[in-house]
């Protein structure tokens, strides 16, 4: 398991850093820390996790939605 902290001046360029790091695998552990820095916010990733976002992208299947009247 992989540990990451994400420190950020304010609460909006906290939340720019961290979402560059979900599509590598990396998911949110607690909630956001306020310090005398600003705001933190600690990240998670499994093994698994950096196995599947090496590998190729697969392609998306479209969904078909039925709108209700």
């Amino acid at each position: 398991m992989e540990y990451n902290i994400i420190v950020a001046p304010d609460l909006e360029i906290l939340a720019t850093e961290v979402a560059g790091f979900i599509p590598m695998g990396w998911k949110l552990k607690g909630g956001i820390l306020e310090h005398v820095e600003g705001f933190a916010q600690q990240l998670v990733r499994r093994p698994g996790a950096i196995a599947k976002t090496q590998r190729e992208p697969v392609a998306a299947k479209s969904k078909r939605t039925k709108w209700i009247e």
